[in-house]
């Protein structure tokens, strides 16, 4: 009897490649690379890893939300902890009860950098880390008592940078205004971190480019503007923007001075400002920020409404780079979310923001100590996640390394 040649299924590179990039980093990573010397060797390629991340960004379903845990780790080391925040998005259909979520360790500054992070002489392991916001799966945060160094970070790959001290903050005190903002250049696929000083009547910002800058470069001065209140910064398409009151310099003093909300926006590749009034109308006492939706520029506005409830209204800008935000036209209201009782004894002032905001679920900070999950469709709070010790950064995870060109090497 003769022995039947068994079949086998030779699937074309260009479908694996479509089905990998549909999977998250970490089982890339960990598991999927592992499968075949085919797999691993699409899975480690820079230009894999630019098209797997391009399809992690697009979604705007909570089902493809990833987060890190940043927070300080004993007190004598003064080393960093990371952790990953996974949860599930299941709901019972009569209360929408939310699951509950798992923290896993992923490493620590000491491991990955075989030595201790100090983190100033005025360090107190009970502040957080704060964060600046994650590009390519690359997440930015910085300590309040080491301001002039920032972190930077990828969870999959384990790639972990600290920048050069910043010369141009000179004496820092914990206290005093400072905004971050973590970039990517797409001409030439540079990173680059941007501090804006805001301890003045003008706005001193300076830059620092990963792989190229050995210290930093002070930018362009923006005259007569000071920005205050900006609580996260959002990058999308090859500009970074912030959002805050601004004021003319001969009114920052002032006790009586009427302040208007600006989008600020940074080109990463020119390097260059550019500040922009937003044609939406805020309610008079309110809390307002940016964040990312799906490839969409987001603005978020927090209010209390009747009853103690908390009014959640979002705006998202066009997805066309050339839209002109200043134009209302550029802006339309997403949806309108009344989380009921919440605002009851919340300060919207003390750290309040929006984190996160998908389809199904938003995160808003609420204070110091809690970080707040809301089903959108209901208003309803499905859980408080814990920040009293540590700092909720969200991200999609990537196997992009500094190092990486999306076209060298190709996939031939």
């Amino acid at each position: 009897m003769e022995n039947k040649k068994q079949d086998v299924i030779s699937v074309p590179k260009e479908i694996v490649i479509e089905i990998l990039r549909r999977v998250p980093g970490h089982d890339l990573a960990e598991k999927l690379k592992m499968v075949c010397m085919q797999w691993c060797s699409i899975i480690h390629t820079g230009s894999f890893a630019y098209l797997h991340i391009e399809q992690r960004i697009k979604s705007s379903s909570f089902s493809q939300l990833e987060a890190v845990i940043v927070a300080f780790d004993g007190n004598e080391n003064r080393s960093v902890k990371i952790s990953s925040l996974e949860w599930y998005t299941s709901y019972n259909q009569n209360d929408h009860q939310f699951e509950d979520w798992k923290t896993k360790h992923l490493c620590t500054t000491k491991d990955v950098l075989a030595k201790d992070v100090l983190l100033g002489q005025n360090f107190n392991p009970w502040m957080n880390m704060i964060w600046a916001n994650s590009v390519n799966g690359f997440v930015c945060f910085w300590s309040f008592f080491d301001k002039t160094r920032i972190h930077v970070f990828n969870p999959v790959t384990k790639e972990y940078l600290i920048t050069a001290p910043n010369t141009y903050l000179g004496v820092w005190n914990i206290y005093l205004d400072t905004s971050v903002g973590f970039g990517f250049c797409p001409l030439s696929y540079e990173y680059k971190v941007v501090v804006l000083d805001g301890n003045s009547e003008v706005i001193k910002p300076s830059i620092f480019t990963i792989g190229t800058d050995h210290s930093w470069r002070a930018l362009k001065v923006i005259p007569h503007q000071n920005i205050s209140s900006v609580d996260t910064t959002v990058y999308l398409k090859g500009i970074l923007y912030w959002y805050g009151k601004t004021c003319t310099s001969t009114m920052v003093h002032s006790c009586h001075t009427r302040t208007t909300k600006t989008l600020l926006c940074f080109d990463v590749t020119k390097e260059e400002f550019d500040m922009i009034v937003v044609p939406i109308e805020i309610p008079e006492y309110s809390v307002s920020n940016v964040v990312e939706k799906g490839e969409k520029l987001c603005l978020v506005t927090l209010s209390c409404g009747p009853i103690c409830s908390l009014l959640i209204n979002v705006y998202a800008a066009h997805n066309n780079i050339d839209d002109d935000l200043s134009n209302l036209n550029s802006w339309k209201k997403e949806f309108t979310v009344t989380a009921p009782t919440i605002a009851h004894n919340l300060d919207l002032h003390d750290n309040v923001y929006t984190i996160i905001v998908t389809d199904e679920i938003m995160v808003i900070q609420l204070g110091d100590y809690h970080s707040g999950f809301f089903h959108v469709a209901t208003g309803k709070l499905l859980g408080l996640f814990s920040t009293t010790h540590a700092t909720l950064i969200p991200y999609k995870s990537s196997l992009v390394a500094f190092c990486h060109r999306p076209l060298l090497p190709s996939f031939s």
